[in-house]
């Protein structure tokens, strides 16, 4: 966790051309991060405005916390997740994959609640995340041209159709994670046709 926050501190933010990405899902037991678990992290690397496949990663988690009603939207079962990674081991893969990288989520108040109270038991600490949410840009775009927002319009897969991306039929961290990433970079190219989309008007500090 030392060496996450002293390359936080260090990030120099310019372009998503020119500033390393880090595209995070969790799958969760439920919502309420003082009741439910992470039980899948999913996550992949832009490097150059490129996803970098070959870092892709999806770990379970272990939890003595039933799946319960998430199983039928992750397809995990409880014994597929009591053979998990402990939370620890996976905060720590997780931090050390995102050294000197913006986080990307969609929709990252709820993860970032749950990652930060995690940390919170792992590391004693709670630490900064410095972050690019695609749902939160994707509204902002709508608000500034005055588009109506309808309940389920943010959802990951619906704005994806609208950028004419494809829909990925398992749904799972990693999935999701590369989903993310996608969005992020197909929102920057329609933002800025000419150019690479500068980044600090839109990131977001928790």
């Amino acid at each position: 966790m030392r060496d996450y926050l002293e390359t936080c501190a260090a990030l120099d933010i310019g372009r998503i051309d020119n500033t390393p990405l880090i595209a995070v899902d969790l799958e969760l037991t439920g919502l309420d991060k003082n009741e439910d678990h992470i039980i899948a992290m999913g996550w992949t690397h832009i490097d150059r405005g490129r996803i970098q496949l070959g870092s892709n990663q999806h770990l379970l988690i272990s939890s003595a916390q039933s799946v319960g009603s998430s199983a039928a939207i992750h397809e995990l079962m409880d014994s597929e997740v009591a053979q998990g990674q402990a939370i620890e081991d996976g905060l720590e893969a997780l931090f050390r994959a995102a050294w000197g990288r913006v986080w990307v989520f969609h929709h990252a108040g709820l993860d970032v609640s749950f990652l930060k109270k995690a940390c919170a038991n792992w590391a004693r600490v709670v630490p900064g995340f410095i972050v690019l949410d695609t749902m939160r840009i994707e509204y902002q775009q709508r608000k500034r041209r005055e588009v109506p927002v309808k309940h389920g319009d943010l959802q990951l897969g619906r704005i994806r159709s609208l950028y004419g991306l494809p829909r990925y039929t398992a749904h799972n961290a990693l999935n999701d994670a590369l989903a993310t990433a996608e969005l992020m970079l197909a929102i920057a190219a329609s933002m800025e046709s000419e150019a690479s989309l500068a980044l600090s008007p839109h990131l977001k500090f928790f």
